[in-house]
């Protein structure tokens, strides 16, 4: 069996310790057809970017000639070579190292300091380039040489000049006709910046800024032909906008053919699998491992087109490492900071965001909904005050990794019919648990207590639910303070779906928001097609409608647990909720009744659904909130 790399973008210690690798040079024959100048890779973190520049280093660098047979082998390319490889002088900077946490001035500091390590590892390949200046110095080192020549700040004061000094030198030597830059993660550091400093990201940002002057310099040294090739990768179009447009001739992200440039495929899941995990030693097959890595890593398309989506590569092998070590259990889920996509900066990245832009996109996000959006577009501050607008904080979200592209198939499928225009979603169950986290967040609500709070053995083997109300007893008091039903009937729907769905023996499928269907199309309470409910729910998405028709609501249910056991319980709950508020006793009896009524008439339509129908043992529940005091009643025919 293969280890898993601990560093997934070596690509050389990967070839040479026969390490765990899914081979992508196919993807270098297709980045040499489109006959491109400049090449701009935008993909979310995590997704193999690194290791993509990697192996275009090693491949088109003539300093790499005498290790690239070997570490090519057996791969791709190495049946299909080019005439290009190992034809250029290669270049690299990689700036996701810089540091940003304390100015502008520091952050251009570090940024010099990466594009000095650049040129002293190209001068470190090729001693025979270093210039006069370099060769008479006293260290012999090159890399300290490097370092210590462009550390003079009163010649080398900007980006700029550093790159504008090596670059004419560059010029100076005879028969160096061919030159390769390679940048990886491009916008790392004010993709940082951005989450938590906005006046800071539009200074560092800007066109006529440092970072700016330097991509001007790249740009007019390869009009010049000086440079021949650029590639770069990054995450955000909004460096981009601000500090390259105009520069970048070929964008590879949203090309359907280089879909599964970055991530992996279910075919490459499996190989990974096959190659790493011990079957005599993991009691789960491989296909039960694939199917649990793609409900919590898979799901992204970076073109609607695209011919399947792809999983977050680093996610996968991380989930491979942790099984590799207890082959007993299924690895947990883990929301980290580790993964570079955590809580706190999903919280950043929609601060970024209107108020009423952001509740109505994560209303819609909440309810499971496709949001419609325009992409591509251009992410603009026009101010640190004005922030993002609501297409530039979804178009935001999409590229950063936490939503995803709809393919025609799939928005058909939501709303029962083809559907003109682009949608989003939530790519998988990783990042619904981050917007999870964060939805309870705005109620107020700590996740520990949701998480655990309900024990499920015996709502899965008996029809039992009274842990449900017990649950909502510890917790109500924290988040129902609305006065609005609406709101409170989802928070408390919510709060019971999140601690069923975070119970490690959970053993049910959960669906909020269940749209009932008849015949495979969404209908009302009144038995109507839902054509006109689904327009609105688009319109909400989009933030333009904030309020569903009433008997919208009566055409999905609150919350269906559909037991995998089939010959367990499963429920379909429906919630109701009236404020607490002074009322005579009699009332409040009355009110309780009317929506034990009310709730009884929507769970005996919505077991008319297509789906719910054909489930056995198939239990409706109302829980109401009503003045204070919780119920919980089974309804029955």
């Amino acid at each position: 069996m293969k280890n898993i790399p601990d560093s997934v973008s070596d690509f050389e210690l990967i070839r040479n310790r026969n390490l765990a690798y899914i081979d992508k040079t196919r993807f270098i024959k297709e980045y040499e057809d489109l006959d491109t100048y400049v090449a701009l890779l935008l993909r979310p973190r995590r997704f193999g970017k690194t290791m993509f520049t990697e192996i275009l280093s090693y491949y088109y660098d003539k300093a790499s000639q005498p290790v690239a047979d070997k570490l090519f082998k057996g791969t791709w390319i190495a049946d299909h070579p080019t005439e290009l490889k190992n034809s250029y002088h290669v270049l690299k900077f990689d700036f996701s190292g810089i540091r940003t946490l304390d100015s502008v001035t520091d952050a251009i500091n570090s940024f010099m300091e990466q594009i000095v390590a650049g040129i002293a590892d190209f001068y470190t390949a090729y001693p025979e380039l270093i210039i006069p200046e370099l060769q008479s110095a006293d260290i012999q080192d090159p890399v300290n040489a490097v370092v210590t020549f462009y550390d003079d700040r009163n010649v080398f004061n900007s980006p700029a000049k550093i790159v504008t000094h090596f670059l004419t030198k560059f010029i100076s030597k005879k028969n160096l006709l061919k030159l390769m830059i390679i940048i990886d993660e491009y916008d790392n550091f004010t993709n940082d910046i951005l989450s938590r400093d906005l006046k800071m990201f539009a200074d560092i940002s800007r066109k006529d800024g440092e970072i700016g002057a330097f991509y001007n310099v790249l740009r007019n040294f390869n009009q010049r032909k000086v440079v021949q090739r650029i590639f770069i990768t990054g995450v955000l179009p909004i460096t981009m906008d601000t500090a390259v447009s105009g520069f970048v001739s070929a964008k590879l992200s949203d090309r359907p053919e280089l879909g599964s440039l970055a991530g992996f495929t279910d075919d490459e899941v499996i190989t990974l699998l096959r190659e790493t995990v011990d079957s005599r030693k993991c009691p789960f097959s491989y296909e039960e491992l694939k199917n649990v890595m793609k409900d919590r890593y898979d799901g992204y398309r970076f073109a609607k087109n695209c011919q399947e989506p792809v999983y977050n590569s680093a996610l996968c092998l991380d989930f491979i490492r942790t099984l590799k070590n207890d082959y007993a259990n299924i690895p947990v889920l883990e929301i980290s900071s580790a993964n570079d996509v955590d809580y706190t900066k999903l919280t950043g990245y929609l601060n970024l965001m209107k108020r009423e832009d952001r509740e109505a996109l994560c209303r819609s996000l909440r309810k499971g909904a496709p949001v419609s959006c325009v992409l591509p577009v251009t992410i603009k501050l026009a101010s640190p005050k004005a922030g993002l607008s609501k297409y530039q904080g979804i178009s935001l979200l999409y590229h950063l990794g936490f939503l995803t592209l709809m393919s025609p198939a799939e928005t058909e499928c939501y709303f029962g019919k083809p559907m003109n225009g682009t949608f989003v979603k939530i790519a998988n169950e990783y990042f619904k648990r981050l917007f999870e986290r964060y939805s309870l967040a705005e109620m107020k609500i700590p996740a520990d207590s949701i998480e655990g709070q309900v024990q499920l053995s015996e709502a899965a083997r008996t029809n039992n639910l009274t842990q449900i109300v017990s649950l909502l007893k510890s917790v109500a008091s924290s988040f129902v303070q609305t006065d609005i039903a609406a709101e409170a009937e989802y928070q408390l729907a919510l709060a019971v779906y999140l601690a069923m769905k975070w119970n490690p023996d959970n053993s049910f499928i959960l669906t909020r928001e269940y749209y009932v269907r008849h015949n495979g199309i969404p209908v009302l309470a009144d038995g109507a097609l839902a054509d006109s409910a689904m327009n609105q729910n688009s319109e909400e998405a989009s933030g333009s409608a904030h309020v569903m028709a009433a008997n919208t609501k009566k055409g999905r249910a609150d919350l269906v647990a559909e037991n995998t056991d089939p010959e367990g319980p499963s429920y379909v709950i429906e919630f109701k909720y009236k404020r607490n508020s002074r009322a005579a006793r009699k009332t409040k009896i009355s009110v309780r009744d009317k929506l034990f009524q009310e709730a009884r008439t929507q769970l005996d339509f919505y077991v008319t659904d297509d789906h719910l129908k054909e489930i056995p043992h198939l239990h409706k529940y109302a829980v109401l909130y009503v003045y204070g005091e919780f119920y919980l009643q089974e309804i029955t025919d």
